[in-house]
Parts: C-alpha cells; sequence; structure tokens
C-alpha cells in the first residue's frame, strides 16, 4: 500500500512539473512579470511624426498621445528629456518649439538651414546644426570647434549631421569633395574626457551616403545612418550601432525609411521603422529587439513591439527616443 502511494506521489509531481510554464515555472504570474518588468524595463519616452502632426509614446505597450492637430509637423522630432516639449521642422523649414499639450512656445525663423537639432542634457538650450555651423537657442554649449581628422587641408568640407551625448560627447559628420578621392564622408568622435577627436569611416559602405548621427536619450549609444544617394536624402536604408562611443560600431542593422533611429544598447533595442509584411509592406513604428526573439510569450520578455496603428505606407518615419 505504501509503494502504491509512493508511486502515485510521484506520479502527481512529475504531472505538477510537466504543466508549468513560462521561464520561471515555480512562482504566479504576476511574480513573473515583476521581475520581467525589472530585468526588461519598458521601452518609454518616444515621438513620431505621423500625417504631419507628433505623437507622444509614453510606453510602447499603452495607448499613444495625439500631442498636436495642426497637421504643421513636416520633418524631424525632438523630445526633451523631461518629455515636456517636443522641437520638429515646420513646412517652411523653421523650427517649432511645444508643449506636451500642443501650445506653441516659440517659432525659430532665423535658422535658414536646419541640418540637425536636439536638446541638451538639462532641456535648457536646443543646439542646432544650421549649414555647417553649431547655433544655440538657450544658453550656449562649450562645445569644441569642428575638427576635420584624415581630409586633406584645403579640401571642401560640409557638415551633415551632429549630435551632443547627455555625457557632453560631440560627434559629427563631414563630407569632403576633392577632385582625386571624389566624395566622401566620415564620422567625427570627440569624446568629453579627451577633447581628440578621432575618424571612422567604412570603406564596405562606399555605394552609400553617411548622412545621419544621433545619440541615445539616456546613455552615450549612437547610430550612424547611410541613405542611397538615388534616394529621398532623409531616408536611410542602414545603420550601424555605436555602444558607449566607442570608435567602431557593434554591428549594422538594416532599414526601411526611417530617418532618424535612437539605438539603446542596454535595453538592446532600436526605435526606428518596421516593414509590416502583414500590411503590404506598409512603414510602422516600432520598438526593435535586437536579441534573440523570447519562446515565451506569455511573460513581460523582450520582444519587438509594433504600433500598427500608425502605417505611414511608404513614407518616411520622423521619431526619437529618450
Amino acid at each position: 500500500m505504501k509503494r502504491l502511494i509512493y508511486t502515485l506521489s510521484a506520479l502527481l509531481m512529475l504531472a505538477a512539473i510537466g504543466c508549468q510554464k513560462g521561464p520561471y515555472p515555480y512562482i504566479t504570474k504576476t511574480q513573473a512579470k515583476q521581475i520581467d518588468s525589472l530585468v526588461h524595463p519598458g521601452i518609454t519616452g518616444a515621438a513620431f511624426i505621423y500625417k504631419s502632426n507628433i505623437y507622444y509614446v509614453a510606453d510602447f505597450t499603452k495607448p499613444v498621445v495625439q500631442v498636436t492637430t495642426d497637421g504643421s509637423a513636416a520633418r524631424f522630432v525632438k523630445i526633451s528629456h523631461d518629455h515636456s516639449k517636443f522641437a520638429y521642422l515646420d513646412f517652411s523649414n523653421d523650427i517649432v518649439i511645444i508643449d506636451n499639450k500642443g501650445t506653441v512656445i516659440t517659432t525659430l525663423t532665423q535658422y535658414t538651414s536646419v541640418r540637425a537639432f536636439d536638446w541638451s542634457a538639462d532641456d535648457k538650450t536646443l543646439y542646432i546644426l544650421n549649414n555647417s555651423t553649431m547655433a544655440y537657442y538657450g544658453p550656449a554649449m562649450r562645445l569644441p570647434a569642428f575638427a576635420y581628422p584624415g581630409i586633406v587641408a584645403g579640401t571642401s568640407t560640409d557638415i551633415l549631421s551632429a549630435a551632443v551625448s547627455i555625457k557632453g560627447d560631440f560627434v559629427y559628420v563631414v563630407h569632403s569633395f576633392d577632385f582625386n578621392n571624389g566624395d566622401t564622408y566620415e564620422l567625427v568622435l570627440v569624446p568629453a574626457s579627451t577633447g581628440t577627436a578621432v575618424a571612422y569611416s567604412n570603406p564596405d559602405m562606399y555605394s552609400y551616403e553617411m548622412n545621419y548621427v544621433g545619440f541615445a536619450g539616456t546613455s552615450q549609444d549612437l547610430v550612424v545612418g547611410y541613405t542611397d544617394p538615388n534616394g529621398n536624402s532623409d531616408a536611410l536604408v542602414t545603420t550601424e550601432l555605436f555602444s558607449n562611443m566607442n570608435n567602431y560600431p557593434d554591428a549594422s542593422y538594416p532599414v526601411t525609411n526611417s530617418a532618424s533611429p535612437v539605438y539603446n544598447s542596454t535595453f538592446n533595442y532600436l526605435v526606428a521603422t518596421y516593414v509590416d509584411p502583414n500590411n503590404n509592406n506598409a512603414i510602422e513604428p516600432a520598438a526593435i529587439y535586437l536579441g534573440t526573439p523570447p519562446v515565451f510569450v506569455d511573460a513581460n520578455t523582450p520582444h519587438t513591439i509594433v504600433l500598427n496603428k500608425y502605417s505611414i505606407g511608404s513614407g518616411i518615419l520622423y521619431s526619437d527616443w529618450k
């Protein structure tokens, strides 16, 4: 009789173990989600332009908030680090700054050739690459002068994009031309800790044009973007991902019609475009998980999140993430 009881007990234990699912088999689903939410924080604080209006993504798993309704947003959007302000280019190529209710704070008409802009770490200054000159709306930032390591003196140069990290690191994309070498592109990295300019270029990208650089809002990770010389100047076709201001990328990642992707190596996410195979390959805003897709989809594990309600068809996605 005892042997029968022991046998039945063993079978019941095996059955119970076999019925457990998910990565944490011996705790409740609520407890598992609490653990996962600490290990995999939500992708929060993003913004994008959809149908010429600004939208705020407090959390990619929650409803999106429409910030503007006047249809004035044309290109690029930058959200402040505290998520209280947005800056974007209107259809006159003027920078418009609004609060998080959509109220216009100011319109900057004095900058006539804006190529890049973003918020300083304290959100007090909007730094602006106007043509090939840095300008500031707010207190001036102490950035080093542009340097051109590896470029022959007298060569024609042009700054195409520039960005500043939360630590004060300065990076920018230089286009140069001379009759011997033709058009060349390089990324210049100036760490705040040393002030020494280092140049990076990738010969394998010779068929593309380096055209964009942007930092993560909360780290020293950055994205370098390349365009097709025969396509739209804002539409990136591939990127290189750098972590922690390294001089060489961790990886490359193809994108489609994403103008301003943002990479965070700690979360291992890229906020950019997603080409939806279930929606005629439409372009959609997404938080793209760069790691191995999760096996257990019931837990709050990292995975790609697509905002397919905001499909932009074949257009260009202008977005930001802080």
